[in-house]
């Protein structure tokens, strides 16, 4: 008899049928006794090793439901070993015919998923393929001659790529010092682009601007560190180490202030003013900031020295370090831009009323000076950060106001050339 035509005599209820079935599932265990009555099966099996309760439930489980036996409703197992009177273990097994259904329709749900999920790939690709590759990757516009006469491509480029080529050409011979420099210049160089946009100067010349970024970089810098040697710099300077306050503020206002935006505003007054090529304060502002950059660069250099050698001595830690490079490169320099602009806007507001060029230049350079020694002796709290708020948006107010200003220093200097008319008459 074929195991088909056993499945479909225990399907009819036959008895003996069912318990065969039963049988070729137990393997090493065998049948000893059974009895059918009201759709419940009783079973007393034996063998050497009995095999598992729980999986023989499933089996059996698996075994009357896959087979369609409908006639067994509930199944008792006594297990019992070889040789042995009284059954080792019992279980009572319900039929629980629901699990093929749910079975089936998971089946069924995966199965449609699956066509769901396949249909949505095919749809995907087929809308894919309805675009051009020319036109989501339009190459030939890219290699274009056109789009690199932008300036704002050429500016993304430099400003995107710069450090990239420095990490990628710098080698083990390459200086910590040569690295700063041209880091200096990177961040002086995207300040240098937003100050212009900000200023818009009448008078524009890169090559002006490049000629006083050197000129207090590598002239201004060596003046002042031979100055401020010499008294009573020399003596302001050490009041900063002072460990009272007011001394440290006096030594950074009238020593460290003055003469580094003294350093910085020297330029423009040598090459702007007594030149007689100054008209108006926008120019000498753009150009006194570019000045405040080299000297930014220069100074940058040195810190950066400073911070790695007290990194590698234990006197910083590695987050104290990239936080002070971070400062020195990237705020700093902005703000020396602003101090050193704001002399070079009173020195250009000097050119529009030479009556009074002295004082003019005096009191731009005061406020250039406090500015920057107020920071200074606060640049730990917030008060230094207040310092330096109120010095970026006193410099924007002075752009602002500049058509006022520079209409009040015309009629001053008209009126005193009128009185010195009247008294020489």
């Amino acid at each position: 008899m074929t195991n088909s035509d056993l499945i479909q005599q225990a399907q009819q209820g036959d008895e003996k049928a069912i318990v065969s079935l039963i049988t070729e599932s137990l393997e090493a265990a065998k049948i000893v006794k059974y009895e059918i009555k009201n759709n419940f099966l009783k079973l007393i099996i034996e063998a050497e090793e009995l095999p598992d309760r729980k999986k023989l439930k499933a089996s059996l489980q698996e075994l009357i439901i896959n087979s369609e036996i409908n006639s067994i409703a509930k199944i008792s197992l006594c297990g019992r070993k070889v040789g042995e009177s009284f059954p080792e273990w019992s279980e009572v097994l319900v039929i629980d015919r629901n699990i093929k259904s749910i079975v089936k329709s998971e089946v069924n749900r995966d199965a449609k998923q699956e066509n769901h999920i396949k249909d949505i790939k095919k749809e995907f690709i087929e809308t894919l393929q309805t675009f051009k590759f020319s036109s989501v990757v339009p190459y030939r516009e890219v290699f274009s001659s056109d789009l690199y006469n932008s300036n704002i491509v050429k500016v993304l480029l430099c400003f995107g790529l710069f450090p990239w080529i420095i990490s990628s050409f710098a080698t083990s011979n390459t200086g910590l010092e040569d690295i700063a420099w041209l880091l200096g210049i990177y961040y002086a160089f995207i300040w240098g682009i937003v100050l212009y946009n900000l200023i818009k100067p009448a008078q524009f010349s890169l090559k002006q601007a490049l000629k006083y970024v050197c000129f207090t970089a590598f002239i201004g810098i060596p003046l002042l560190l031979f100055i401020q040697r010499i008294p009573p710099f020399s003596l302001l300077y050490a009041a900063t180490d002072s460990p009272n306050l007011i001394s440290q503020l006096i030594g950074f206002v009238f020593g460290v202030g003055v003469l580094e935006e003294l350093c910085k505003g020297v330029p423009i007054y040598l090459f702007m003013l007594r030149s007689g090529q100054l008209k108006e304060p926008f120019s000498s502002a753009f150009y006194g900031a570019m000045s405040g950059l080299g000297f930014a660069i220069a100074e940058g250099v040195q810190y950066s020295l400073s911070y790695a050698v007290n990194l590698v001595g234990g006197n910083i830690n590695v987050t104290g370090h990239i936080l002070l490079t971070t400062v020195r490169f990237i705020s700093l320099p902005l703000i020396h831009a602003i101090w050193a602009g704001i002399v070079g806007y009173f020195i250009g507001l000097a050119a529009i009323n030479p009556s009074r060029k002295n004082a003019i230049i005096f009191i731009g350079v005061a406020i250039a000076a406090s500015l920057h020694g107020t920071y200074n002796t606060f640049s730990n709290s917030l008060i230094g950060l207040a310092v330096l708020t109120f010095s970026i948006l006193l410099f924007v107010t002075y752009l602002r106001r500049s058509q006022e200003l520079i209409a009040e220093m015309e009629q001053a200097e008209a009126e005193y050339q009128r009185n010195s008319l009247e008294n020489n008459i």
